[in-house]
């Protein structure tokens, strides 16, 4: 028997999951977003690299803000490269840095490197080569479209011997060091390319609780550290990195107040890595009128096509918004996920108001705490 959305709508996968949709409009947050649109202002084409957090408690927008943060540059930033990467808890690590780097790598392209590489004169490749000559050689490889190359620079395989040969490099890229290399390499073919800063904004940093223990948390901060310390005088001007992390309250109070406790009377690279902190943007629960907007937003917008309508898909009432901003404390994926639950019933029940009295009995019959 089909359900009610794929024989109302065609839709054989339900919209209105609990995912986070990064691509759903924006509500409130005007006083974050003027902060982060500050940063990248400030520190576009800058030298030195760029530390910046934001912080907030699960649920609060932190995978949603950053994703602002990369849209933002993305639209706006001809000079600025954004990714956007998600550290990931069931990802398995051996190296940190090395695969953290190799990640930055993935998010290109061949017509990406291509396109970039292009713009960078001979002369300018001459110089890397004299300093850096294997990322040089890798580099000029993937210009010309060399498919080895390309995999080898994103670590898509494991290059063999004869492979290595035919790139024409003797080492593997297989250590964090090395990676380094070909990151700073990297940076100063986008500035002789016209590119000013490559952006990262880096979700889940959980991630690396997740999956280490002790020293080895330390060591990751560590090498995240020293990528930011990035830098070669010989080499000359490079792009900057701007780094936006997403972190919890729970792990920024570990960071800030645990480990580095720990660290006074033995030390360690947590205060260092603290130390190049630029900035700290703290997500705080939303407003009444804030909610207010993420529901009008919310049930405006159609699941199909992305579009915000100019009218919500049903009507609700006042009280239903105080109802909603009491219960989750502005808290904005409650408010999205009650929302969502609310207007499914809505639609299959026909209903034409969404009242307090009739999300009371949506909420109590999908066990929600009300």
């Amino acid at each position: 028997m089909k359900s009610f959305m794929e024989s109302e709508y065609k839709l054989k996968v339900d919209p209105f999951d609990n995912k986070v949709d990064l691509s759903a409009p924006m509500a409130g947050r005007k006083k974050e977003k003027e902060a982060w649109s500050q940063i990248i202002r400030q520190r576009t084409g800058q030298r030195g690299n760029s530390f910046n957090f934001v912080i907030g408690d699960y649920g609060f927008g932190k995978s949603f803000s950053l994703y602002k943060i990369y849209e933002e540059v993305k639209k706006k930033y001809e000079n600025v490269i954004p990714i956007f990467i998600t550290l990931l808890p069931e990802d398995t690590i051996r190296k940190f840095g090395l695969e953290f780097i190799q990640r930055i790598f993935s998010k290109f392209e061949m017509k990406d490197f291509k396109r970039i590489l292009s713009k960078v004169r001979k002369e300018d490749f001459d110089h890397l080569k004299s300093l850096l000559p294997e990322p040089a050689i890798i580099f000029e490889k993937v210009r010309k479209g060399n498919d080895l190359a390309f995999v080898f620079l994103r670590g898509d395989k494991v290059i063999d011997a004869k492979e290595m040969h035919a790139l024409g490099v003797g080492r593997k890229l297989d250590s964090t060091d090395r990676a380094k290399d070909y990151l700073l390499s990297f940076l100063y073919l986008l500035k002789k390319a016209g590119l000013d800063s490559l952006l990262l904004a880096i979700d889940e940093v959980e991630y690396i609780f997740s999956q280490m223990r002790g020293s080895k948390i330390s060591l990751a901060f560590n090498t995240l550290r020293g990528i930011h310390d990035l830098q070669s005088l010989e080499l000359g001007e490079t792009a900057n990195m701007i780094f936006f992390f997403g972190i919890s309250i729970d792990v920024w109070r570990r960071l800030t107040v645990d480990l580095q406790k720990r660290e006074k009377s033995q030390g360690g690279p947590i205060q260092p890595f603290i130390d190049r902190k630029d900035n700290v943007i703290t997500l705080e629960p939303l407003s009444k009128e804030e909610t207010k907007e993420l529901i009008k937003l919310r049930l405006k917008q159609n699941r199909t096509t992305g579009i915000v309508g100019e009218k919500p898909l049903i009507p609700f009432n006042d009280e239903f918004v105080g109802y909603v901003f009491d219960l989750t404390k502005g808290r904005p994926r409650d408010i999205v996920r009650r929302c969502d639950i609310v207007l499914l019933e809505g639609l299959e029940q026909k209903i034409t108001l969404i009242t307090v009295t009739f999300a009371k009995k949506v909420y109590e019959s999908h066990g929600l705490f009300i």
